[in-house]
């Protein structure tokens, strides 16, 4: 699923190359080309001889909101194991490491089953839930015996090295809600060796490695969620926020993710990672002829998968604030959050100014006002949730995370944020700041246009999006078009009490609100 620290900086790089396609593309310096294998997979190219490398941008249409109730993980879980190789790459057996995998396999559901049993055992038959709870664990034992004879076959990070040897940067994924992304940068001459490389973990996955992979992935929680008052506080918050649409869940719980198989992960790859479901975007010194020859040769062979079905279900409209506290062992923490727009609402636009105008830098409105002018808070930022780049797919949210010096009630940094806000619904937006904030943001789009890998991420992700890569000319457009109104028009609509969740985290010596 998301990993904080690193989309901060993804999303840095979003800011900065949101539109490099709109400005280069308003100015045909550099035009996309387009085009659709007869499976469905989308191809974006633009060709650059700027400098002899490329960077290729694959986009699934899936996240960790498409998972359901009972697989919670696999979205995450999946990116991880696309990564471990194939039958070809990664092993130096795969006939033995796959027996091996299917004795893991099958000991697991002899596992699962136990533990299924177990809590029944224990209120049913309290004599024989001993033996029970060791027959379990001698069947974990197995389980870690075959999982170190599979290890021998391993040939570690193989993909990774490959890669390496051949001149790679920027090698990396990432499971976001909407989306799950692969992403490296090559020299051109070595754009044959992408598509063999992506084509052959696509084509020939190996779930290998599968269980200690998911311990993996289930300890990245403990590390980057219960161990960490930001994430745990921002936890809470959404889940309060959200009570039917699956953004609610920020990361995988590990109690789901400890009791996934090899074919949950199998069944969530069948379904989304169909050709219809991926873009790949291609932006360097590269040729669309020979792209093209690349792709049906080594995607073309994929079959088309039947259509996902959507995520039908719709967040409610709230109607009155939520609020909750959450006792940890760090100083207070204020979240607070708003409903806002999905990426097709004509109030989009104006969220991107807002959440620049409240929070981006120094000059920010709350930054300023909190924290250098009324000296309330320490620190203070704002973001929207789940926070693509070009806008969410479903309604999303807009969020303040305030940092209250020592000695300042949360109540008093409350307060202040409020009347923020309240400016924001009542007062136009002088135009001299409205023109800066624009200016900042268009700037963004000059800034990335020599940007391979900005450029490919934001075509594949608007044509995922949209279904249309132009979305970008459109979003930057839209972006120039707002106005003082439109401002004071979305703050005035979405920013009120009734639509608004509040988190604060207490300290545990403490136990109440300031």
């Amino acid at each position: 699923m998301q990993k904080p620290t690193y989309l901060i900086l993804v999303r840095l790089l979003l800011f900065l190359s949101i539109a490099s396609c709109a400005s280069a593309q308003d100015e045909m310096q550099f035009p996309v080309q387009e085009f659709v294998l007869s499976n469905g997979m989308t191809f974006l190219v633009v060709e650059r001889e700027t400098a002899p490398v490329f960077a290729g941008f694959i986009s699934v249409a899936a996240g960790a909101a498409n998972e359901k109730v009972g697989d919670i993980g696999t979205a995450h879980l999946l990116e991880h194991m696309i990564s471990k190789g194939s039958q070809i790459i990664g092993t130096s057996n795969y006939a033995a490491e796959k027996d091996l995998m299917t004795k893991e396999d099958s000991v697991w559901a002899r596992i699962d089953r136990a533990r299924r049993e177990e809590r029944y055992i224990k209120v049913n038959s309290p004599e024989k839930a001993e033996a029970h709870g060791k027959y379990i664990d001698t069947l974990e034992a197995i389980l870690d015996s075959i999982t170190q004879q599979s290890s021998q076959y391993v040939v570690q990070n193989e993909f990774d090295v490959i890669y390496t040897r051949n001149g790679a940067a920027e090698f990396n994924a990432v499971t976001e809600q909407d989306f799950t992304s692969y992403f490296v940068s090559l020299p051109s001459n070595r754009l044959e060796l992408f598509f063999a490389l992506e084509s052959d973990r696509f084509k020939h996955m190996v779930l290998r490695e599968f269980f200690p992979e998911r311990d993996v992935v289930s300890e990245e929680r403990r590390l980057s969620v219960e161990n960490s008052p930001d994430a745990k506080i921002f936890e809470q918050l959404i889940g309060e926020a959200y009570i039917a649409h699956p953004y609610g869940i920020f990361w995988e719980w590990q109690s789901e993710e400890n009791n996934l198989s090899r074919a949950d992960i199998q069944n969530f790859f069948d379904t989304y990672y169909i050709p219809q479901n991926i873009t790949v975007a291609i932006v360097g010194d590269v040729k669309l002829d020979t792209v093209k020859k690349l792709a049906a040769q080594y995607f073309g062979d994929i079959q088309a998968g039947p259509e996902p079905e959507p995520i039908y279900v719709e967040e409610p409209v709230q109607t009155g604030e939520r609020r909750l506290e959450i006792l940890f062992d760090a100083n207070p923490i204020v979240s607070i959050a708003y409903h806002k727009s999905a990426f097709d609402s004509p109030d989009e636009p104006s969220f991107q100014v807002i959440e620049q105008l409240l929070g981006r830098g120094r000059s920010s409105r709350l930054y300023k006002g909190l924290v250098l002018d009324k000296q309330l808070c320490s620190d203070i930022s704002v973001y929207t949730y789940p926070g693509n780049g070009l806008g969410d797919k479903y309604t999303g949210l807009l969020c303040i995370d305030a940092y209250p010096k020592d000695g300042i009630g949360t109540g008093d940094v409350e307060k202040a944020v409020y009347e923020e806000l309240e400016k924001l619904a009542t007062v136009p937006v002088d135009e001299r700041e409205l023109s800066k904030i624009k200016n900042n943001i268009d700037a963004g789009f000059v800034w990335a246009a020599y940007s391979n890998p900005g450029l490919a991420w934001n075509l594949g992700a608007a044509q995922n999006l949209a279904h249309d890569w132009k979305y970008l000319v459109k979003y930057r457009n839209n972006l120039k078009a707002v106005t003082a109104q439109d401002i004071m028009k979305t703050a005035g609509a979405y920013l009120t009490p009734q639509n608004r969740t509040v988190a604060t985290l207490v300290p545990k010596k403490e136990g109440t609100t300031q």
